[in-house]
């Protein structure tokens, strides 16, 4: 009975020693992974993550500019005046003053707040957008994987400083993957302790296949166009809008844009001039404001004074004196089809714009009151159509 109750001690002290044994390793183990854990959760929020947000969003912005000029149908992103073509009809149609004062006082804001709306109705109804979200996610998170798995290559064991693989890691994606990954989070201690490659990998991977599932979630929530736009680190509205803006140079008389296509053009010229009231000019002694168009003073040889001449009169006709980039022909006589959209224009809102600039209303000749809305619409076909010799015009 006595060596039966020692050897059963004896068993029961075993198994309490290797109890307690098994214990501390299972906390050791536990310890070690959830280290890895944690450094793995850490590299990839704090760099992969936005690496991963970078790859996605950097391209969608040119991306979403060529799907809108691929499904357009009515041509008004093949050249800028085009775009300002099209702009002129809108504005024809809206039939509001306030926004013909920003076209002519404000023409740049006024196209970049006409395409982001043009930008905001195209992603409301298109599912590009999100399928390219998924595209891109996808092929970020197989070249991370990719450059774990390359990185692991002939490495094992403990290393007493993770950095230098993390380092590595992060040059292999960025060599081999397109990208730029944040490293300044490196100099971190936690990066520097000791750690089991191997385990580290394991859970680097599992927080790659975590940050899929993650984004993934995040892409498929509805969220306003607005908010999705202001992450793009390139806008669509400001691609579209460098394609469609062409020449920055506007006539020195009336602001009308030059409509020269030819991106290396010396001599510029505006296909729309436009009468200087509009632009609050007023006709000599006198508060009224001014119906002359630039092409008009050429023709009737009258004098304008600024101080470009140092307020000494100059002929109209020899404005290549002050502005010798600038070709403005003289206004055909007769010719009443090619200005009738802006004659049209002025005649409507002639009381406002002079109300606007504290001035007195244009004398208006009386045909002008005889142009049509229609008249007015039909002259800026009209300009469109046989735009396409004028704009690739230049000089030297």
């Amino acid at each position: 009975m006595h060596d039966r109750y020692a050897k059963d001690t004896d068993l029961l002290t075993f198994i309490n020693g290797a109890k307690e044994r098994h214990h501390w390793e299972f906390i050791y183990q536990f310890r070690k992974r959830d280290q890895c854990q944690r450094m793995a959760q850490a590299f990839t929020t704090m760099s992969l993550k936005p690496t991963a947000l970078d790859y996605i969003y950097r391209p969608l912005g040119m991306l979403i500019m060529e799907a809108m000029i691929d499904q357009d149908k009515t041509g008004q992103y093949l050249s800028p005046w085009a775009f300002n073509c099209t702009l002129l009809e809108e504005l024809l149609v809206e039939d509001r003053f306030e926004s013909y004062l920003e076209y002519l006082h404000s023409f740049d804001a006024f196209c970049l707040r006409k395409i982001q709306e043009r930008v905001v109705v195209h992603l409301s109804v298109s599912e590009g957008f999100g399928k390219w979200r998924e595209e891109l996610l996808g092929e970020v998170i197989e070249k991370m994987a990719a450059a774990v798995g390359q990185t692991a290559q002939g490495i094992s064991g403990v290393l007493s400083n993770t950095k230098l693989l993390l380092e590595k890691l992060c040059l292999t994606l960025e060599l081999d993957g397109d990208v730029e990954v944040p490293r300044d989070t490196l100099d971190s201690p936690l990066f520097s302790i000791t750690t089991e490659w191997d385990r580290f990998v394991s859970c680097l991977l599992e927080t790659l296949a975590e940050l899929r599932l993650t984004l993934a979630k995040e892409f498929s929530q509805n969220i306003e166009v607005t908010k999705l736009l202001r992450v793009l680190p390139l806008k669509p509205q400001d691609c579209l809008f460098h394609k469609v803006r062409g020449c920055e140079k506007r006539c020195p008389f009336c602001k009308a844009p030059c409509a020269v296509q030819d991106t290396e053009h010396k001599e510029h010229r505006a296909r729309l001039h436009r009468p200087k009231g509009l632009l609050s000019y007023t006709c000599d002694n006198s508060c009224s404001l001014s119906h002359m168009s630039c092409p008009a003073d050429i023709a009737q040889d009258n004098l304008f004074a600024n101080k470009d001449t140092e307020s000494k009169p100059l002929a109209y006709r020899d404005y290549r004196t002050i502005f010798p980039d600038w070709s403005i022909p003289p206004e055909e006589p007769g010719n009443q089809t090619l200005c009738a959209y802006w004659r049209y224009v002025m005649v409507r809102f002639n009381e406002r714009f002079a109300e606007e600039y504290k001035q007195k209303p244009a004398n208006l000749p009386e045909e002008w009151e005889k142009i049509t809305h229609e008249e007015a619409l039909e002259s800026l076909k009209e300009l469109r159509e046989k735009a396409s010799d004028f704009m690739t015009l230049s000089s030297g």
